[in-house]
């Protein structure tokens, strides 16, 4: 029997690979507490951001 990881999903990690998929120019990195350089989002950027065309939708 396979024991079960006593982890959360990093749902924010997650969330921000998706909104990096439509807003790439709106991705910048941060320092977290550690001192490790980690993704972001640029919410100054966001509002003004255009969606990256996806093929997905279209059927191609």
């Amino acid at each position: 029997m396979e024991k079960m990881r006593m982890e959360s999903m990093d749902i924010v990690a997650k969330n921000i690979d998706k909104i990096a998929e439509l807003f790439p120019s709106c991705i910048t990195e941060k320092v977290d507490d550690k001192g490790n350089l980690e993704k972001a989002i640029d919410f100054e950027v966001l509002p003004n951001a255009s969606v990256k065309p996806l093929n997905l939708f279209m059927g191609i």
